[in-house]
């Protein structure tokens, strides 16, 4: 049994490790973005410093800050911090107050961190059900539910639906498949946080399983 678990620990480790890194590339992304924003903004300041604004070669029209830099950005640091959160939870990253634990017993620290991982729990449980309903709500209250439309196979009102959905402001990039990366990625949190409850209530059973 205590083979099983260790394998459980290692599988979720690289799971979250992985996902962590993948993460890393929105940050990578959103900061490639931004810089190259930033050049052809000043780039474009000073051809029209030397040309003029209005009789600048059209050859240069091109030269101009990313159109929708805010929302790509935030699309990529936004993804980021969702592929995080389960490296963050398995691994304790997360920021907690251990001002008196050298006061307490292993026992009550024990307890303590597993209070915290069921409320880590209970939040990407809110998290989930939240970003669930983001994706799958009606855009009418008379509108049939996802759920009806494929048991019932209609796949056109559902591609309609899909299209029809909310778009970003600036640059009107559809925003459900947003929704659905965040919800992957919020369910794996779930995941990792229930096993974190698990190792915990296993750590106050008196087993000892590996440090994360």
């Amino acid at each position: 049994m205590m083979h099983v678990f260790t394998r459980l620990e290692r599988l979720i480790d690289r799971l979250c490790a992985g996902v962590a890194i993948l993460g890393g590339l929105g940050l990578v992304f959103a900061t490639v973005v931004t810089c190259v924003s930033i050049c052809g903004k000043l780039v474009r300041r000073g051809i029209d410093g030397i040309f003029g604004a209005s009789n600048a070669p059209e050859v240069l029209d091109w030269i101009n800050p990313i159109l929708g830099e805010e929302e790509l950005v935030q699309f990529g640091v936004g993804f980021a911090l969702f592929a995080a959160l389960p490296y963050v939870m398995w691994h304790r990253g997360h920021i907690k107050v251990d001002l008196f634990e050298r006061f307490f017993s292993s026992r009550v620290n024990q307890v303590l961190d597993l209070i915290g991982d069921i409320l880590l729990f209970l939040i990407a449980y809110l998290l989930m059900t939240r970003q669930w309903f983001l994706i799958f709500k009606p855009a009418r209250r008379d509108d049939p539910l996802w759920g009806e439309l494929f048991v019932t196979g209609r796949w056109a009102e559902i591609w309609d639906r899909l299209r029809d959905s909310q778009e970003s402001q600036i640059i009107g990039i559809k925003l459900w498949p947003t929704y659905v990366v965040a919800e992957t990625l919020t369910v794996i949190f779930f995941v990792v946080a229930l096993a974190c409850v698990c190792r915990g209530f296993g750590r106050l059973a008196g087993r000892s399983p590996r440090d994360a």
